[in-house]
């Protein structure tokens, strides 16, 4: 199966789940260009904070701790759009007997 990451910022209690990108693998966050690009965003607009990849072995470990972070996935994304990297396509996939489990179709403009 393979260990899933999550991006969490000590200083601002804040977390990036990727939730609803297809990627969460250290592969499939580095190879995907929507991941790559939120990773970058977030690091470039956060520099000097306490920031790292949290396995979900950690995560669900320290669950309590992360439960108070603000995830800015969302935040992030709106960001990325609004400075025209990349472009919102609506969904590429959703579950039929669960609406709330999708993937996100959303396109890195710089490769086209």
């Amino acid at each position: 199966m393979g260990i899933e990451y999550q991006l969490v910022n000590k200083t601002k209690k804040e977390i990036i789940t990727y939730i609803h990108i297809p990627a969460s693998k250290k592969r499939e966050l580095a190879g995907n260009t929507i991941s790559a690009s939120i990773t970058t965003w977030y690091l470039l607009n956060n520099s000097g904070d306490e920031i790292k990849f949290v396995s979900d072995e950690e995560y669900f470990k320290e669950n309590d701790k992360f439960k108070n972070y603000k995830d800015v996935t969302e935040e992030v994304i709106i960001d990325l759009i609004k400075n025209n990297i990349i472009r919102d396509e609506g969904i590429e996939y959703m579950d039929e007997d669960e609406n709330s489990c999708y993937i996100r179709k959303l396109i890195n403009i710089w490769c086209e």
